[in-house]
């Protein structure tokens, strides 16, 4: 059963990579240094908001 997991894993990895080249010919201003500014400044907020909420919720729950 492992060597049928292992090629189902290669299969689902070969057809991501398919659809990620075919996105990024299709679409290349998506990448541009512009956009993945403001996706990597967007995603740091919402990572900074989480760790926040995770230390709140960490913090209630020693509290009691």
């Amino acid at each position: 059963m492992n060597t049928f997991y292992q090629i189902l894993g290669v299969l689902g990895a070969g057809m991501i990579i398919f659809f990620l080249y075919q996105t990024i010919k299709g679409k290349p201003e998506v990448f541009s240094k512009e956009n993945l500014n403001k996706s990597f400044f967007t995603m740091g907020i919402l990572a900074i908001g989480l760790i926040g909420f995770v230390a709140l919720l960490i913090f209630m729950v020693r509290s009691t």
